[in-house]
């Protein structure tokens, strides 16, 4: 137990900033200030804090460019942004900028585009000036995405580059720096994201989602922060030390991870409920989220393998906008591209799920094409979503359509929904997952009765059982699952056995490492 006491110098650090910021210090005396010394305004956390944008975002962004001149013909406006969506860059940017004065488009729809577009870090060099100044029109659906942006911008700046020690690392030395210089680093970082989270909390829609997720991206970066921290060379020479010291830690970066993970997992909703999952910000948050908590993971479902559909095949102005706009963005921007024709539809699906879409599952009114790229579109939703509701939903739209992947849809699906209602539930699940992932009878009924699909049958059967594992699951269970996946490397087409071969072996691995 030597030196026990110093393995508590960095975890008090961190836990001493895991919920919201103290309060500043009382006056040494109750007595008001002379009316001629008046009271300091209150430090704003964001303006000490966070860091500016890098230079980078002004070569990426044309900050300064002034807008073309307005325009009122619907056509001239969507053919602009169309051609602006096939660019990257800085040459996109500029083209969208010209847009900003059309008075065919809603009041700072293209701002708020030009911002999500932009590398996350550089948005608030376009939001400010509009939050600073509103412009007359601008709607509140538009401004909370403006203002979301802006506060997300701000967050994914923080918790980047700690300061560092330089060599030697001897305890005291290491002591001291964390104890000074980087416990208030990191007071000042749990500020920032606190007061960021908080004006985020008074958003909707999409701006909410955005800033949520970025604000728990931030407090799970303490985890990485934590573990770079140099540990005195005494530590490292102690085996029994050093695990004491990283348990120790483990355990006071347990709040941090919790904020972290429910401020992400809140934020992965919101965007859920705008229909996005296409989109580098829930691929970052799944990334973190999957990897922090592996034993929950959040990618799990995505292996999950259906045949392939016909791809859309058309083309012009307005198939560029359904392919290229963001789920929210075209929302916004093109709405009708979401409700309209099914090439149209079928385009706007598949970068997400289009609440207005949502609209015309129940309308009983779609073709069978238009019922397809629902249903598949909404399996992908639920997949990365872990969503019920949509698992249900887009089992109901494969009913009775007899194309093969709406028929393992159809068997598919109906299980998935009894599982955990959301990622959250999934994630806070205390043993194993719900015993109805593993009720597969469906799946080998079709399987049996087609066997074109016999091989997606076998592989996502196999994983389903795999994931809904129970709590005990012995060798035998685990060999179960490596058999499944062995008649799913027979039977798959050529370019997806490897995916089988890889699962099998993992199966087998877990299998042999289980004591008899």
């Amino acid at each position: 137990m030597r030196a026990f006491a110093a393995l508590l110098f960095l975890p008090l650090a961190l836990g001493a900033c895991a919920g919201a910021p103290p309060p500043a210090n009382a006056p040494v005396t109750p007595t008001a200030p002379p009316p001629e010394a008046p009271a300091p305004a209150p430090v704003d956390p964001l303006r000490t804090t966070v860091p500016p944008p890098p230079e980078s975002c002004r070569a990426e962004l044309a900050v300064d460019g002034a807008p073309g001149p307005s325009c009122a013909d619907a056509g001239a406006a969507r053919l602009g942004l169309a051609g602006a969506l096939k660019l990257t860059g800085r040459a996109r940017d500029e083209k969208l900028a010209e847009l900003e004065r059309c008075s065919v488009l809603p009041v700072g729809a293209i701002r708020a585009l030009r911002a999500d577009l932009a590398t996350t870090g550089c948005a608030d060099l376009l939001t400010g000036p509009w939050l600073s100044a509103p412009p007359s029109g601008l709607r509140a659906d538009v401004r909370d995405t403006l203002e979301g942006l802006d506060l997300a911008a701000k967050a994914s700046r923080l918790v980047q580059g700690p300061p560092a020690l330089a060599e030697p690392h001897d305890k005291a030395r290491v002591e001291q720096f964390v104890k000074t210089t980087l416990s208030e680093w990191i007071a000042q970082q749990a500020a920032a994201i606190f007061e960021l989270s908080t004006r985020g909390a008074n958003l909707d829609g999409y701006g909410k989602g955005v800033i949520a997720v970025e604000a728990g991206l931030a407090d799970l970066r303490f985890v990485d922060i934590a573990r770079e921290v140099p540990v005195p060379v005494e530590f490292r020479t102690d085996p029994e030390l050093a695990e004491a010291y990283y348990t120790t830690l483990d355990q006071a970066l347990e709040p941090r991870k919790e904020r972290g993970r429910v401020a992400a997992l809140v934020g992965l909703a919101k965007l859920a409920e705008q229909g996005v999952v296409k989109d580098a910000r829930v691929g970052r948050a799944r990334v973190l989220l999957s990897r922090l908590y592996a034993g929950r993971r959040i990618d799990a479902l995505d292996g999950l393998l259906l045949p392939d559909a016909p791809r859309p095949s058309a083309t012009g102005v307005e198939a560029d906008l359904a392919r290229l706009l963001p789920t929210y963005h075209l929302g916004v921007l093109a709405p009708e591209l979401a409700t309209g024709a099914d090439d149209m539809l079928a385009l706007a699906l598949e970068n997400g799920v289009p609440r207005a879409s949502r609209l015309t599952i129940d309308s009983g009114q779609r073709s069978d094409a238009a019922r397809r790229a629902l249903a598949r579109a909404l399996f992908r939703s639920a997949q990365t979503h872990w969503s019920a509701s949509d698992f249900a939903q887009a089992a109901a739209l494969a009913a009775g359509l007899r194309l093969a992947d709406m028929e393992l849809i159809a068997a598919l699906a109906p299980i998935l929904a009894k599982g955990p209602a959301n990622a959250a539930q999934m994630m806070q699940s205390v043993s194993e997952l719900s015993p109805a992932l593993r009720d597969v009878r469906a799946l080998d009924a079709l399987g049996a009765k087609s066997p074109s699909l016999a091989g997606f049958v076998d592989f996502d059967a196999a994983l389903l059982l795999e994931i809904g594992r129970p709590a005990d699951s012995d060798a035998a269970y685990w060999k179960g699952v490596a058999a499944r996946y062995e008649a799913a490397q027979r039977r798959l087409p050529p370019e997806l056995r490897k995916l089988a071969t890889a699962r099998h072996k993992n199966a087998l691995d877990v299998a042999g490492a289980i004591p008899r």
